[in-house]
């Protein structure tokens, strides 16, 4: 394996867990507003844009919480370390506007 598919295969996990983070952050949206934060569910309706950040969901006593909140910290921990070890040069914020793309070029390296 080259030294420039290794790094594009590191490339590919930190877009892995990226998406891993944005899927069990909704997770805990959703877990959220169905216990502790059911109050302020009834307030919103279903496609209202609320700016939700990890701290709202620290120290809740909701235990289920606590170990969502402990998975995205260690996603971000370990993505952040990928970047840092391998000096990699991600914009993780293109990701969310951009889509698919990081699945098509891995289906093209697949062919």
């Amino acid at each position: 394996m080259s030294s420039s598919e290794y790094k594009q295969w590191l490339e590919d996990a930190v877009h892995t867990l990226q998406n891993a983070e944005n899927e069990i952050f909704t997770a805990m949206v959703n877990v959220g507003f169905s216990g502790v934060y059911k109050d302020i569910s009834t307030v919103h309706e279903p496609g209202d844009i609320i700016n939700m950040e990890l701290a709202m969901f620290e120290d809740t006593g909701d235990q289920n919480l606590d170990l969502l909140v402990d998975a995205v910290k260690k996603i971000a921990e370990i993505k952040e370390s990928l970047i840092n070890l391998n000096a990699l040069e991600i914009n993780l914020e293109e990701d969310e506007e951009d889509g698919n793309e990081a699945d098509e070029d891995e289906e093209s390296r697949n062919e």
